[in-house]
């Protein structure tokens, strides 16, 4: 799954944004969900910041 590239819009890479952390808030997340779903926030991040570069 790591090979898959999509392309989402400005407006469609906040909403994933806001969704994931509020998902990553629950109260049943183990360690191993937290980091996965932390790292995927942190590229979610770098594309937004990419796109206000542009």
């Amino acid at each position: 799954m790591s090979g898959v590239r999509a392309k989402f819009s400005f407006k469609q890479l906040h909403t994933l944004k806001h969704a994931l952390l509020k998902h990553m808030q629950r109260e049943d997340i183990t360690d191993n969900d937290f980091k996965s779903e932390q790292a995927l926030l942190l590229k979610i991040n770098y594309q937004i910041e990419k796109m206000k570069e542009r």
